[in-house]
């Protein structure tokens, strides 16, 4: 009898749309065995999604041409198998996990309606069953199976929850294989664990396979048991998971291989102080009354001190609700804080509106998604201008000078002036997303969770960028990550941060080698460093 659950043969895959056809998979062939952890890895349009979806016949049809090859999945080819045939394996037989949970969970059904949905369509009809159907599966999950975690909406669950929900409900039916695609790319470290935990406890405990899709090699390194180098459409490699780390053959797996951060600065700087942040206390009212002493608060920032000199790198580390972003929003006056915030030797918060705003060109942010923060309306052109516009007396030839100058800065063409945020690759936003921030000369940048989402090749050369442009303008710089490996590779200086509070800050080097706290030590245990 074979050990084989999934056997894709020289499947070739074109998408094509009114103007254009385009291969996007290049004549790939994989095997997964029973209870086999396959890890697929590949840089952002390498081809990992799509093939995810292809197992799971999800891709449309009139849009994802299957040029050749079969898909075999218990002996049976999925390409040839009627709609009504492959409802009653998906969610059942093979299931997905998708990247964001926020976009794939129903955001007008309750958790307790999404996973009851899967269960009468799969498991049973029987609703005196469901209840204990759900304890056994969310007991699983490390979720509670109480009434307001089953009656929220995924917009009032946490990330780590979302995930969880979504684990819950995928693996409910017991499915044979479990497709994982970037099961954990929003989520900090110890979520990042947890989860990874969880899918291989479930996939040992159910005999499950799992593909888990991902650019994070060390994440792949550590769950895997053979991996599937993908690029441009193709399987570069396939190995057990030792052999390709220890003795990869491809000049591209190197190249992935090459890509991890490593420490990109000297310890050389400036001493002179920049910023100084005294006592700073952050708290938003939860509940409100006539009386004081009944008002209830969440205290987001405790007691913050921190200092930043010019031309130095400051990485604040902590989980999701440490208090990472509200610092951000606090040190860019756009929340209401007590304590101190000194910025070139100026108190912002004694600050007239109008200084403010004279003084904000001095420090500008970089968020997490530029495809949210670019403005889909507008070109990059007019993105790039805009703050040039408000500070400075420009003419139209002046300012378009200025915008290529900008563009060529980040990396990018000149030409693409005229296109819109959509007509970009995630790594490309980001440049624009920094080249607006350094649009205006700033002394200091924020940059909040600036690579997350990035492949390890575009995470890469985002960092290059970052070190290059700090050397160039002698930019100060607070990077915010909950990847310590990320942080350790740019930073002159640590703070650790949790649940409000300031755990541990020192140099980088000493924090690494030598951490005093235990949340210090396990986060730095967490990142998957290789001992």
């Amino acid at each position: 009898m074979s050990n084989k659950l999934l056997e894709i043969e020289n499947l070739t895959i074109d998408f094509t749309d009114t103007l254009h056809r385009k291969n996007i998979i290049n004549n790939i062939s994989l095997q997964l065995t029973k209870g086999e952890i396959l890890g697929l890895v590949g840089e952002s349009g390498s081809g990992k999604s799509i093939t995810g979806l292809a197992i799971n016949s999800l891709l449309d049809k009139k849009k994802f041409i299957t040029k050749k090859g079969k898909i075999f999945f218990e002996g049976q080819n999925v390409l040839e198998k009627s709609e009504e045939d492959l409802l009653k394996i998906r969610g059942n037989k093979i299931s997905m996990i998708f990247q964001e949970p926020m976009l794939s969970l129903n955001p007008v059904q309750s958790l307790r309606t999404q996973i009851c949905e899967v269960i009468k369509l799969h498991l049973t009809n029987d609703e005196s069953k469901f209840q204990d159907i759900i304890e056994s599966i969310f007991s699983k999950c490390g979720l509670e199976c109480n009434n307001k975690i089953l009656n929220s909406y995924p917009h009032m669950l946490s990330g780590g929850q979302r995930q969880r929900a979504m684990i819950a409900i995928s693996v409910v039916c017991k499915p044979k294989l479990l497709i994982a695609d970037e099961p954990t790319t929003a989520l900090d470290v110890t979520l990042q664990l947890q989860v990874l935990g969880l899918l291989k406890k479930l996939s040992k405990e159910n005999g499950m396979s799992l593909i888990l899709i991902s650019h994070d090699l060390d994440l792949i390194k550590n769950y895997s048991d053979n991996v599937a180098i993908m690029k441009d459409g193709k399987i570069e490699e396939t190995n057990s998971t030792s052999e390709i780390f220890n003795n990869p053959q491809s000049s591209y797996t190197k190249r992935l291989m090459n890509c991890r951060p490593e420490r990109m600065i000297d310890g050389s700087r400036c001493n002179q102080e920049l910023l100084r942040i005294n006592n700073l206390n952050c708290r938003f009212l939860t509940k409100n009354s006539l009386f004081k002493t009944k008002r209830k608060y969440f205290h987001a920032l405790t007691d913050i001190n921190l200092s930043l000199n010019i031309g130095e790198t400051l990485g604040v580390v902590g989980e999701s609700g440490s208090g990472k972003s509200t610092l951000a929003m606090s040190i860019l006056q756009l929340l209401n804080y007590q304590g101190q915030i000194i910025f070139d030797g100026l108190s912002l918060e004694k600050m007239s509106k109008e200084d403010l705003r004279n003084q904000r060109k001095d420090f500008q942010i970089v968020f997490q998604d530029p495809y949210s923060s670019l403005s889909p309306r507008l070109s990059i052109l007019e993105i790039l201008s805009e703050g040039l516009s408000v500070y400075g007396d420009y003419t139209q030839a002046q300012l378009l000078t200025l915008c290529e100058e900008l563009l060529n800065e980040v990396g990018l063409e000149s030409s693409m002036l005229y296109r819109y945020p959509h007509q970009f690759s995630g790594g490309q936003r980001q440049r624009i997303a920094i080249a607006r921030a350094i649009s205006l000369k700033p002394k200091l940048v924020i940059m909040d969770e600036p690579t997350s989402a990035l492949d390890v090749v575009v995470q890469k050369n985002i960092l290059d960028l970052i070190i290059s442009i700090q050397k160039k303008y002698n930019l100060s710089y607070i990077f915010i990550s909950h990847d310590i490996k990320v942080v350790s590779a740019i930073s002159h200086k640590i703070c650790v941060l949790k649940k409000s509070e300031i755990v541990e800050q020192g140099e980088t080097i000493s924090i690494l080698e030598n951490p005093q706290s235990d949340y210090t030590q396990q986060l730095i245990r967490s990142t998957l460093f290789d001992s």
